[in-house]
């Protein structure tokens, strides 16, 4: 008898509420708190608040809309007065939202830089040795050019040198031949000497 006493009074005290049971995430709007409430009116005891821009989750909604039932912070569940709930994030959310996206491009830019650093690093390593490089075989062009201008300068020489001992040669041999015809002529000029007649002794 008193359990059905207390399920009327129950039904006379608490109007009808829609529970549409869904798990739709919302916000709450940017107000400095919200009261969340253990029933869909103000009547109800306060249990709780929530800070704004607190992400949230519907669970069902009073029949006039009014009130909705969220789970916030912790798993926990109570009422809110609907018109503090957003479907959009607040600014202090979406502000969160923000520097948490610059803080990674920020962090993303900076090894970005970092590469691009490296990158110069290289290059610039790279050009120093490709320099050096370049001048190292300016500078074996310029040996090779002078060792094939004193080749050419010995050859020269050799030549001049081969020419000279055939003329010396010549000159030596016609010397030679000139002064056998002049002992020659002489020889043949100067008078024979008589040969004695063994009768004279």
């Amino acid at each position: 008898m008193k359990s059905r006493l207390f399920a009327l009074a129950l039904i006379t005290l608490v109007p009808n509420f829609v529970f549409a049971q869904q798990t739709d995430k919302a916000y709450i709007s940017d107000e400095l708190t919200v009261f969340v409430h253990t029933g869909p009116t103000r009547n109800y005891r306060i249990v709780g608040t929530v800070v704004a821009g607190s992400q949230i989750e519907i669970l069902a909604k009073s029949e006039d809309g009014s009130f909705s039932q969220i789970q916030y912070e912790d798993g926990k569940t109570g009422w809110i007065e609907s018109q503090y709930v957003s479907q959009t994030a607040s600014i202090q959310q979406q502000l969160k939202t923000l520097k948490s996206e610059l803080a990674e491009k920020t962090e993303s830019l900076s090894q970005l830089e970092n590469e691009l650093n490296t990158q110069k690093s290289e290059k610039m390593l790279i050009e120093g040795q490709l320099q050096r490089h370049t001048q190292s075989t300016q500078d074996l062009q310029n040996k090779l050019e002078s060792a094939q201008k004193q080749l050419a300068v010995l050859q020269q020489q050799d030549v001049e040198n081969q020419e000279k001992v055939k003329m010396d040669w010549l000159i030596k041999g016609g010397m030679l031949s000139l002064g056998s015809l002049i002992i020659g002529y002489i020889l043949a000029m100067m008078p024979r000497r008589r040969k004695r007649s063994p009768d004279l002794f």
